[in-house]
């Protein structure tokens, strides 16, 4: 949907448009009691991916989506603002790690909760599991409520764990949310 200053927020009619790993996509899903469904289309590489579960709890339409996309569609480059953004994300979580957040990077809101025993808790937690050996970003940059919305794996040698980021729109947006949980 074209904004009033021309800008795009990606969403019109329940139908998201965006591009992600510099892939131009056209996407919809939908739930109901008993499934799950997912459809995107990728126009420029002329091929669509749709999945239909028999369930309505789990993520299985989008990670089967996503296995799909990467047999059938030829790799492609991220972009420049994705690139960005995972050294950016990369960054912020090595700072939750040592405990050494720099709140000039945040929101309001962002500070407010990251407290010194918040910040303490990540650091035990996240600090006890050493240095990371891959850390990437997985699915599609979104718009989510006001706030471009990412999501990265962070493996280790025994677990995998899943940082999911809002930050405001722009290149230097400051982080709204960071949430780190196991991977699935």
């Amino acid at each position: 949907m074209k904004l009033a200053d021309g800008s795009s927020n990606g969403y019109g009619l329940g139908v998201f448009t965006g591009s992600a790993n510099g892939r131009r996509y056209v996407e919809h899903s939908g739930e109901a009691v008993g499934f799950l469904s997912e459809n995107t289309v990728y126009p420029d590489d002329k091929a669509a991916i749709v999945v239909l579960t028999n369930s309505w709890f789990s993520d299985a339409t989008g990670r089967i989506a996503a296995g799909v996309a990467k047999i059938v569609l030829p790799p492609a480059a991220a972009s420049a603002e994705d690139t960005a953004a995972l050294a950016r994300a990369r960054a912020v979580y090595d700072q939750l790690r040592t405990g050494t957040l720099d709140r000039k990077g945040l929101t309001e809101d962002a500070n407010y909760y990251f407290k010194p025993v918040a910040l303490a808790d990540y650091k035990s937690s996240l600090s006890a599991l050493g240095e990371p050996t891959a850390f990437a970003q997985t699915g599609k940059t979104r718009l989510r409520g006001g706030f471009v919305n990412r999501t990265y794996r962070i493996t280790y040698p025994d677990r995998t764990l899943s940082l999911s980021t809002y930050a405001e729109p722009g290149a230097n947006g400051r982080y709204e949310q960071l949430l780190v949980a196991p991977a699935q």
